[in-house]
């Protein structure tokens, strides 16, 4: 009797348990999110990043999960520009590693071509950056070098380093981009804000600040087509 009771209690939780899981997963919207990352290392991550999304009921745009649309006559570089230019709303991170589809000496990787895309749209934009990005760009920001006895301020655009699996300046470069530093004055940017974040819960929950309720992402998106609200 006590046994038959348990395997009823156990029942009645796992039920219990099944049905809160589905009310957690939301209707689906429709709206597109682009994410634009490099991978290495940050698999796992992303993974994340798509199943948080997803559960909001978007249709999330990813070249790591495969859910970007693909034409076999186009080039990689191609394939991910599209989505950028078919998404609703692009989520960018900007990593120590600049990433992949460096096709010429000098040149930009995927992922930069994908934030490029996504700033000479008008539509709503999250960008995010790992904490040694913001960290590095400060170190060299202000510092100087002494040559015969003099100081002279260090011209960031004049320093690279490349490829060595700890940060690529290409990505500060990335960074200053995105926060538009080179607009002036500054007090009249728009459009620049970068979230820093130090490990995963961070990310979760700016995600989950913006993307919880899809209701305002869809007046974000009105907005940019000037869509009176």
């Amino acid at each position: 009797m006590r046994h038959a009771e348990k395997k009823i209690r156990s029942e009645k939780a796992k039920k219990e348990i099944k049905d809160e899981s589905s009310t957690m997963i939301a209707k689906r919207n429709h709206i597109r999110v682009f994410v634009a990352s490099t991978v290495y290392n940050f698999e796992y991550q992303l993974k994340q990043i798509y199943e948080q999304l997803d559960s909001y009921g978007y249709d999330v745009l990813m070249s790591h999960k495969g859910t970007i649309l693909l034409d076999s006559l186009q080039s990689n570089l191609k394939n991910c520009t599209d989505g950028v230019e078919e998404c609703d709303v692009f989520v960018g991170f900007i990593r120590p590693d600049y990433g992949s589809g460096v096709l010429d000496k000098g040149g930009k990787s995927i992922t930069h071509f994908e934030f490029e895309t996504a700033f000479n749209r008008n539509i709503p934009r999250f960008v995010l950056a790992d904490y040694r990005v913001e960290f590095t760009r400060a170190l060299f920001k202000d510092s100087f070098v002494i040559e015969d006895m003099t100081s002279k301020k260090i011209d960031f655009d004049k320093i690279s380093f490349e490829d060595n699996g700890v940060m690529d300046t290409r990505c500060i470069r990335m960074y200053n981009e995105a926060i538009k530093d080179k607009e002036r004055p500054a007090s009249k940017r728009t459009g620049n804000w970068v979230q820093p974040y130090i490990s995963y819960d961070d990310i979760k929950m700016h995600l989950e600040s913006q993307f919880k309720y899809p209701e305002r992402v869809q007046k974000l998106i009105d907005k940019s087509k000037g869509i009176e609200i």
